[in-house]
């Protein structure tokens, strides 16, 4: 889930007296300027498909709020020699957000600009024993303390954006079921609106990581996308349309609880034999315990922050136990994959997640998705995320959805009582 605070103030207008085609046209703006970078004005009202004059008074808005500034001149090779035209460009410092991803081990908190750039973050630890309302007041406190250290002023804020496992009410902002966290329904929106007096906004982290891709990621051109993160549950995002597809009960996606194997192990979901049984961490270091020689011991503890490859590459195993242990979680990932693409044909497959950075584990991987995928042409289908590791879930789709659909205007808080 993400979750996204705004406050009072900050910005010249509010939006209260603005029509909603002015505020589409500003929109308008701030996008091509975010995917093309600095721009005449002219350059603007050409791909935005608006009159000059139009985008020039629109600019001039913008500029005076400070959320565009112009960046030098540069020539028009229009015009006749000598003429220059004048760029501009968003300015990305005008407004930060606050991202926090809830993950079932560690919880993550970050300062992020309008770009998305993480400026300082902070990992602590998820609380599991608290109450859902303890954990997210305990939650929000340290929010606001990290947000005075880093001596960011509130009214520079812009909002928050959170990122929780497992399946959201985006639109209630209620978590349905956070997967061996909280098994059962949380109203985290009410309940962190109610504590930190602002609108809160909750959506799946993988869900909030696969816009985050599309908007740093040059490569995902096309509208339908997958994106499948892995680490350290599995999960995955069906982008349709450029937008997220969420299903009639808000659980399109979950491709870590797709049965593969009805025989398999018991899942936290409450199933068994779902791909995350087979080819998560955890399922690994079991897999990896149990085939590991009696009279040695495998410290899981000292396992567990290893990524995969030092993982596999450090134990006592014959090469033939690894080989045999990454051919099957390759087997069953692409299986899980295929079956995706199968149904939903995406224009491109994103994989996020160290072991997807593992060589000898893609490269099985591709030659099983070739074979039960034969009528498709892999080359350039299948990308590696762009995102670093640890990017904080929640930050790009909060700054999408109060920033760039709102046209640059702060929304009205619309706290209610309780």
């Amino acid at each position: 889930m993400f979750l996204l605070f705004v406050v009072k103030g900050g910005a010249i207008m509010t939006g209260i007296n603005m029509s909603n085609v002015k505020i589409k046209n500003r929109a308008s703006i701030l996008r091509v300027l975010k995917s093309e970078g600095s721009l005449s004005r002219k350059d603007i009202a050409n791909k935005i498909g608006l009159t000059p004059a139009a985008v020039s008074i629109l600019v001039g808005e913008l500029i005076s709020e400070k959320i565009v500034k112009e960046r030098g001149e540069v020539e028009d090779s229009t015009k006749k020699v000598g003429r220059k035209k004048i760029l501009v460009d968003i300015n990305y410092n005008k407004y930060y957000v606050i991202g926090v991803d809830i993950g079932l081990e560690f919880t993550k908190i970050g300062i992020a600009n309008l770009k998305g750039n993480i400026l300082n973050s902070m990992l602590i630890t998820t609380n599991k024993d608290l109450k859902p309302k303890e954990f997210l007041k305990e939650l929000a406190q340290k929010c606001m303390s990290f947000l005075w250290s880093n001596n960011v002023l509130k009214e520079n804020i812009l909002g928050f954006g959170v990122g929780i496992i497992g399946v959201v009410d985006f639109k209630k902002g209620i978590s349905k079921h956070a997967y061996g966290l909280w098994n059962q329904e949380v109203p985290i929106k009410k309940i962190l609106e109610d504590i930190l007096q602002a609108n809160v906004i909750v959506d799946n982290n993988v869900r909030a990581l696969a816009l985050a891709e599309i908007d740093h990621n040059n490569q995902t051109r096309g509208n339908n996308i997958l994106f499948v993160k892995h680490g350290p549950g599995i999960g995955s995002a069906m982008i349709i349309n450029k937008e997220i597809y969420y299903g009639s009960t808000n659980m399109a996606g979950e491709i870590g609880h797709m049965i593969l194997d009805s025989n398999g192990s018991l899942c936290r979901c409450g199933k068994r034999g779902c791909l995350e049984t087979i080819v998560s961490k955890k399922a690994v270091i079991n897999k990896l315990q149990e085939k590991t020689p009696q009279d040695t011991t495998l410290d899981l503890n000292m396992y567990k922050d290893l990524n995969f490859k030092t993982l596999l590459d450090e134990t006592e195993l014959e090469k033939g136990d690894i080989i045999k242990l990454i051919n099957e979680m390759a087997f069953y990932m692409g299986l899980g994959i295929s079956n995706v693409i199968t149904i939903y044909d995406p224009n491109k497959v994103i994989l996020h997640g160290e072991l997807f950075k593992y060589k000898i584990f893609m490269l099985e991987l591709k030659n099983n998705l070739k074979n039960m995928l034969p009528n498709n042409n892999l080359k350039g289908f299948i990308l590696l995320s762009e995102l670093k590791e640890g990017y904080i879930s929640g930050t790009s789709i909060a700054i999408q959805n109060f920033f760039f659909k709102t046209g640059g205007i702060i929304p009205k808080l619309t706290i209610k009582g309780n």
